[in-house]
C-alpha cells in the first residue's frame, strides 16, 4: 500500500475512534440518565394523611377511589399502628420520644406512587384528590419531580440526537448507493472492504474508550445500565458507513 492510502487510512481510523466515541458516550449519557429516572421514579411516594382515624371499610373504599385514577399506578393504605411499628424499625430512639406524647399519635394515611406520565401534572392531581376526604397534610418531594422531568428531558433529547444522527448516516449511505445506479456506474469500486474494516475497527476502539472513561460508574447501582446491544451495533455499523462511502465516491470520480 502506498504512502497515501496509508495515510487515508490512518486519518479514517481517526475519524472513526472521534465518530464511535462520540456515539457511544451518548448512548451511556442516554442510559444512565433513564436509569437514574426510573430508580428516582419507583422511590418516589406521595403520602396523604388523614385528619382524623377512619374505619377499614371507609379506607378501602378510599383507596379504591385513589387507585381508580389513571394518574396512579399503586396505592398503599398505612394505618397507625403500621406507621408506628415502622418507625420503631428505622429509628427506635424517635419512637420512643414519639410514645411520649401518646400511645400512638401517628396518624394514618396513604403512600401513593404516581405513573409514570402523570409527573408533568402531579399539581393538579393532587389538587383532586384533595377533595376525596379530610386530609390533614399532604407530602411529597418537589425537588425529586423536577430531577425526575429534566432527566426525562435530557435522555428524549439524546435519544432523539442519536436517531438523527443515525438517520444522516443512513441517508449518506443510501445516496452513495444510489449515485451510482443513477450515473450508470454500478460497478463496484476495488479495495473498499480495507476502509470499513479500518472504520469499524476504529468505531469500535472509540466506543471501548468512552466505555473505559465511564466504567467507574458501575458501582453505582442507581445509575449503571448499559446500552442495548443493538444500540451499540448501529454506532458501529455506522462508523463503519464512514469508511464504506468514500470508497464509492472515489470510484465516481
Amino acid at each position: 500500500m502506498s504512502a497515501e492510502g496509508k495515510a487515508r487510512l490512518a486519518s479514517l481510523f481517526t475519524l472513526a475512534v472521534a465518530a464511535g466515541l462520540a456515539g457511544e458516550t451518548l448512548l451511556l449519557a442516554e442510559r444512565h440518565c433513564s436509569r437514574l429516572e426510573e430508580s428516582l421514579r419507583e422511590d418516589f411516594r406521595v403520602v396523604l394523611f388523614l385528619r382524623a382515624p377512619t374505619e377499614e371499610s371507609r379506607a378501602k373504599v378510599l383507596e379504591e377511589k385513589l387507585r381508580a385514577a389513571p394518574e396512579i399506578a399503586d396505592v398503599r393504605y398505612v394505618s397507625a399502628d403500621d406507621a408506628l411499628a415502622a418507625l420503631k424499625r428505622e429509628d427506635p430512639e424517635l419512637a420512643e420520644s414519639v410514645a411520649l406524647v401518646s400511645d400512638n399519635p401517628l396518624p394514618s394515611g396513604f403512600e401513593v406512587r404516581p405513573a409514570p406520565e402523570s409527573f408533568t401534572h402531579i399539581g393538579a392531581w393532587l389538587d383532586g384528590a384533595q377533595r376525596l376526604a379530610e386530609w390533614s397534610d399532604v407530602r411529597y418531594k418537589p425537588g425529586q419531580v423536577a430531577a425526575i422531568l429534566r432527566l426525562r428531558f435530557y435522555a428524549r433529547l439524546l435519544r432523539m440526537t442519536l436517531s438523527t444522527l443515525l438517520c444522516l448516516v443512513a441517508g449518506l449511505a443510501l445516496a452513495v448507493v444510489g449515485w451510482p445506479l443513477l450515473t450508470a456506474k454500478s460497478k463496484a469500486p476495488s479495495g473498499w472492504a480495507a476502509p470499513v474494516w479500518w472504520a469499524a475497527a476504529g468505531g469500535a476502539a472509540g466506543a471501548l474508550f468512552a466505555i473505559a472513561i465511564a466504567w467507574p460508574l458501575h458501582r453505582d447501582e442507581l445509575l449503571w445500565a448499559w446500552p442495548s446491544p443493538l444500540a451499540q451495533a448501529a454506532v458501529i455499523a455506522a462508523c463503519a458507513t464512514l469508511g464504506w462511502s468514500p470508497s464509492l465516491w472515489r470510484s465516481d470520480s
